[in-house]
């Protein structure tokens, strides 16, 4: 019987740090819009100035966007999230289907296996 040969993810590990970056810059801009605009109303009491903090953090999440759909598959170096016009930020490239945390598996399974190995 033949052995699945495993793919070795630590190769990628620099581009897909640089993902989790970006992903990780997008949803923290989409989780502080609530309470950045509710400060700003019970600070400012004013429409206007939180109008201000509203085009501050849209001109953020737009960057933020952006950045994560522009980012490359460290595999097959297509983009990582986008299949088309639209991006989808899921965990897997849309094309390969590497996940986002492929490296990160690899070496828990590396260390749990050489922590078998040495008992």
């Amino acid at each position: 019987m033949e052995e699945k040969k495993s793919e070795d993810f630590s190769k990628f590990t620099i581009g897909l740090t640089k993902l989790r970056r970006r992903r990780c810059f997008f949803w923290s801009m989409i989780l502080i819009y609530i309470p950045t605009i509710w400060l700003s109303l019970r600070i400012t009491h004013s429409d206007r100035q939180t109008g201000k903090v509203f085009a501050v953090w849209f001109l953020l999440i737009i960057i933020a966007s952006l950045l994560a759909a522009a980012g490359k598959c460290p595999r097959c170096g297509n983009y990582f999230h986008v299949n088309g016009f639209i991006p989808i930020y899921l965990r897997k490239c849309l094309h390969c289907g590497l996940h986002i945390t492929a490296d990160k598996k690899q070496r828990k399974k590396q260390r749990k296996e050489k922590h078998l190995n040495l008992e």
